[in-house]
């Protein structure tokens, strides 16, 4: 899917690609009441791993777009939290990215919520 959407993309990344997209289907389900617009963003089929990820890790990863809003957030932090193994990447329309972890996810819960809120480049990375 072409870079272009409006809104915001969560990536699920993970070595195993059947489990990244059974994680990011569990999140649209938890995130499709408060985001009917939400929804999956799949590699390409026999892309490489991590395809259009400029710099990103060599794992599977599955997007999700959304176009958020503070409840989309609080689900996201709440279900990044019971999965503290998992990384996931927030990427804002503006380009700037937030690699979280669900173990920072426990230790700051409003840790994706600023990020998505205001423009700061805390804890960000250039995309």
């Amino acid at each position: 899917m072409p870079d272009n959407h409006t809104g915001y993309r969560i990536s699920v990344i993970d070595e195993d690609p059947l489990r990244a997209r059974k994680e990011a289907r569990e999140l649209l389900a938890v995130l499709a009441e408060a985001d009917p617009t939400a929804r999956l963003d799949l590699p390409a089929p026999g892309g490489p791993p991590g395809a259009g990820d400029k710099g990103g890790p060599s794992a599977e990863t599955v997007g999700l777009l959304l176009s958020a809003g503070s409840f989309a957030v609080a689900l996201v932090q709440t279900w990044l939290a019971r999965v503290p193994q998992r990384t996931i990447v927030v990427k804002r329309p503006d380009g700037a990215v937030l690699h979280v972890t669900g173990k920072e996810a426990r230790e700051d819960d409003t840790l994706i919520e600023r990020f998505l809120a205001d423009g700061g480049d805390e804890g960000t990375t250039a995309g």
